[in-house]
């Protein structure tokens, strides 16, 4: 992307004799130290009469007295303890990846006790982090069927829901992976046309214009479906940097509240020296660990690869999104990417189809480095998703890139004579701005999109997988009928 700046087995026994009481379920309320991780946006989508049954044992897991006590999976048919509502935070068709709550007959809600590696009980009243699932499909991505094989994972911690032996007893929180006891297969769902999905708004959002968490008053979530966090850059080590603990819990937890899936960007244009190191043989690995760590720590949903030096890709950087894929997708954890068609040569096609979607670089046609013209049009848009089919991309899969700023040429200001500019910056210095693509005024030319281009790029991405915006800073605020994310949001929806 352009411009980068810069102990169990005792734990087991004790439960298990204490199975038909409330002893090892926490009171109702809010639990000491629990996060506000996730608080649901109203829009949630809630589906009862779901029902999990072991893979291993076929025992069907259910909410003890019908909520209020332990998870227990000893059913051989599903009936009211084994019949529970699902709440899927970011609404639309239930898919891999999903964060969830699982609502028991009662109202009381699934909780992991301390956010899992433990317990697991339906005694909760709250709607918050230790309350909150993954729910992940064994076998590829996408819609959630009824038959598939799924497992719930804690977005705290990373733990997986487990049947001990398969069923039969107790249900806990403390799998380490999709294993044979953390295998369910579930049923319940609506067997109808699933909702259709939504149209794909994709905003990068980078570090260097202050903390994230100033950001949440001014990002206008609810025209969004993810937020990238640009850019997550490797330490010495090849340790995730990207922003403070808190400053990203700050966003993340307002991004979930609606509905918005939040991903690190990782590299971005001019980063390759922090990230390229790190997925060469002997570190790649450890690389990937990193990575999946780092996202599962901080509840993001994904990762985004935003890699721009393709003379340092090649089949090392192949390597290295195959072993992300296989890492990430288990947890439910989509891997993007950002392409263009300059940089295509980088890496196989079959590492490009093999990413959850794309976003398509579709500007920068010219810059700084050209003289003035056209740096992203509307045809250009067309010859990038084009270009991008040819390569076997599947069209549901392509998001079409869209920029928040422009290029000047000539008399730019403060002694440049060409320069990036952020589209509410043109606006500001002509109030017009927003009713053309080219300004030539005051010995300067510009090139950026103004919203009849913008929506009409909405529109053709809206037949694609979706649109993606370089920067949302670019951008005024969506109360100003000037806004390009406004002027998306009419086109999409």
């Amino acid at each position: 992307m352009l411009h980068y700046k810069n102990s169990t087995r005792f734990l087991r026994a004790a439960c298990a004799a204490l199975l038909f009481t409330s002893a090892c379920n926490p009171a109702s309320g809010s639990p000491d130290g629990q996060d506000d991780i996730t608080q649901a946006a109203s829009g949630a989508l809630l589906t009862s009469g779901v029902s999990f049954k072991t893979v291993l044992g076929s025992r069907y897991v259910g909410a003890q007295n019908n909520g209020g006590g332990a998870v227990i999976a000893t059913a051989t048919a599903a009936q009211a303890w084994e019949k529970f509502t699902i709440d899927d935070i970011n609404g639309g068709a239930l898919e891999s990846g999903d964060s969830i709550f699982i609502i028991a007959g009662n109202g009381q809600y699934f909780q992991a006790a301390n956010g899992g590696g433990s317990t697991l009980n339906a005694a909760s009243s709250n709607r918050l982090g230790w309350e909150t699932f993954r729910i992940v499909k064994q076998n590829g991505s996408g819609v959630i069927a009824n038959g598939d094989v799924v497992g719930l994972q804690t977005v705290t911690t990373g733990h997986w829901v487990s049947a001990e032996n398969g069923g039969g007893s107790t249900v806990f929180a403390y799998g380490a992976a999709l294993g044979p006891w953390e295998q369910l297969t579930i049923s319940g769902l609506p067997t109808g046309t699933p909702p259709p999905q939504q149209t794909r708004v994709v905003g990068y959002l980078p570090n260097w214009y202050g903390s994230y968490a100033s950001w949440v008053g001014k990002v206008d979530f609810s025209k969004l479906t993810h937020v990238n966090l640009a850019f997550a850059l490797g330490d010495a080590n090849g340790h995730l940097q990207l922003a403070s603990d808190s400053d990203l819990a700050t966003f993340v937890n307002a991004a979930h509240a609606k509905g918005v899936k939040v991903f690190p960007s990782l590299c971005g244009g001019g980063g390759d020296s922090q990230i390229t190191p790190f997925y060469q043989p002997a570190k790649v690995d450890a690389f990937v660990d990193h990575i999946i760590d780092y996202v599962v720590s901080h509840n993001m949903d994904g990762i985004d690869v935003d890699v721009e030096a393709p003379d340092r890709m090649g089949a090392t950087y192949d390597t290295f999104i195959a072993k992300l894929i296989a890492k990430a997708r288990p947890r439910g954890l989509p891997v993007t990417a950002a392409v263009s068609q300059w940089m295509q040569y980088g890496m196989s096609d079959t590492t490009l189809r093999s990413f959850d979607f794309i976003t398509i670089m579709s500007y920068d046609n010219t810059g700084t480095w050209t003289g003035p013209g056209e740096h992203s049009s509307y045809s250009q848009a067309v010859d990038a998703l084009s270009y991008y089919a040819n390569k076997g991309v599947p069209a549901n899969k392509m998001v079409l890139g869209v920029p928040f700023y422009g290029y000047c040429w000539g008399n730019c200001g403060g002694g440049q004579s060409s320069t990036y500019v952020l589209y509410k910056d043109i606006l500001a210095k002509y109030p017009n701005a927003w009713n053309s693509d080219w300004i030539n005024a005051d010995g300067a030319q510009y090139s950026y999109n103004g919203l009849a281009t913008m929506r009409a790029k909405a529109a053709l991405a809206k037949q694609y997988g979706g649109i993606m915006i370089w920067e949302l800073a670019g951008d005024v605020a969506t109360s100003s009928d000037q806004s390009l994310l406004r002027a998306i949001d009419g086109s999409v929806h």
